[in-house]
C-alpha cells in the first residue's frame, strides 16, 4: 500500500479542489520530530516542513508540531493517539510498530545511502586507538532508544563477548547525538556512541554539530554493520482513515529532494526520502534481540 506514493499527484490536486469547494475547516495534521540536536535548530527546520506541507495542500491540511524532548516522547504520542506521523529512528519506529501500530512510509537516503552507521569517538589525542583500549574507560550513549546511539554498538560489542557493563567504568546517557559529541570532546567521556553517514571517518555527527577544527579532534575507531534510514511514518488509525492524504503527505515528503531543496537537509542532513518497508529494519529488530530489549 504504502509504495504506491508517486502516483498521488492528481489525487492531492483533487483533494484540495474538493477543500476548497466545500470550504471547511482544514483537517488537523499532528508530526513528530526526532529530537537528536539542539531543540531550537529542529524547531525551526521542522516548522519549515509544516509550511511546506500546508502550501502544498492549499490550505486543506494544518500541521501542528511536536517536538518531544527525548526518542520515548514520540512513541507515547502516538501511542496514545496525539500524533499522526512522526520522523523515528530505526530503533524507535520497530518499538513504535509493536506498541503503536505505527506503519513506515519513507526511509532517509544520506550520500547516495539507505543506511548509515553507528560509530564510536574519541579523541585524537587521547592515545586509544580500538574499543580493546576502552577498557576501565567511560562512555556516552544517546538514549536507549537510539539504534546508533545505543542499541547497535552495544550490541556489536556484545556478541563480540565483551559486556558493557563489566568492561567500561562508567556510562552515562547524554540524551542528544550533539551532548554526546560534545562530552567526548571537553574530556567528559572517553567515547561516545552516535551516528556516521559513512565508515571512512569522513561525516558524522561530530562534523556536523561541531565547528571543522574542533570535529578534527575526534575519530572513529569503530563502526557498525549498516543501519536502515530513520523513517517517515505514519498512525494506523490516521492511515486507515485517510489512506489517500496518507499516501499524499509521504508523496509530498518524497518530493523534497537536495539540492533543489534543503527542508530535509536542514532537518536532519537527509538528501531525500524512498518507500520503506518493514521488512527493511529486521536488522534492527536482530540487534534488539541481542540484547534482550524486548523481553517482557
Amino acid at each position: 500500500m504504502f509504495k504506491r506514493l508517486f502516483t498521488s499527484a492528481l489525487s492531492l490536486i483533487l483533494f484540495a479542489l474538493l477543500f476548497a469547494a466545500n470550504a471547511q475547516a482544514p483537517l488537523n495534521v499532528r508530526i513528530g520530530f526526532n529530537p537528536t540536536q539542539n531543540s531550537e535548530q529542529l524547531t525551526a527546520a521542522a516548522q519549515a516542513i509544516a509550511d511546506f506541507l500546508e502550501a502544498e495542500f492549499g490550505g486543506a491540511i494544518e500541521v501542528e508540531v511536536f517536538l518531544p524532548t527525548e526518542y520515548r516522547g514520540l512513541i507515547e504520542a502516538m501511542r496514545s493517539g496525539n500524533l499522526d506521523f512522526a520522523f523515528f529512528p530505526p530503533d524507535g519506529f520497530v518499538i513504535a510498530q509493536r506498541e503503536a501500530d505505527a506503519q513506515v512510509l519513507l526511509k532517509s537516503v544520506r550520500f547516495g545511502n539507505p543506511f548509515y552507521w553507528a560509530a564510536i569517538i574519541v579523541r585524537k589525542d587521547s592515545g586509544i586507538t580500538s574499543v580493546a583500549d576502552l577498557e576501565d574507560k567511560t562512555i556516552a550513549w544517546t538514549d536507549p532508544n537510539s539504534a546508533a546511539g545505543y542499541v547497535f554498538p552495544r550490541a556489536e560489542l556484545t556478541v563480540a563477548g565483551i559486556e558493557p557493563d563489566d568492561f567500561f567504568s562508567n556510562q552515562v546517557f547524554s540524551g542528544q547525538h550533539d551532548a554526546a559529541v560534545l562530552s567526548v570532546l571537553n574530556g567528559s567521556v572517553d567515547a561516545a556512541a552516535t551516528f556516521a553517514n559513512d565508515d571512512q571517518n569522513i561525516s558524522g555527527s561530530w562534523t556536523q554539530f561541531l565547528e571543522a577544527d574542533q570535529a578534527e579532534q575526534l575519530t572513529a575507531i569503530f563502526y557498525s554493520r549498516p543501519i536502515p534510514g530513520d523513517t517517515f511514518s505514519v498512525s494506523r488509525e490516521f492511515a486507515d482513515t485517510f489512506p489517500a492524504l496518507t499516501l499524499q503527505i509521504a508523496a509530498s515528503i518524497a518530493s523534497i529532494r537536495s539540492p533543489d531543496s534543503d527542508l530535509l537537509f536542514n532537518l536532519y542532513r537527509i538528501d531525500y526520502m524512498i518507500p520503506a518497508d518493514s521488512a527493511d529494519y529486521a536488522v534492527v529488530r536482530d540487534a534488539r534481540e541481542i540484547l534482550g530489549l524486548d523481553e517482557e
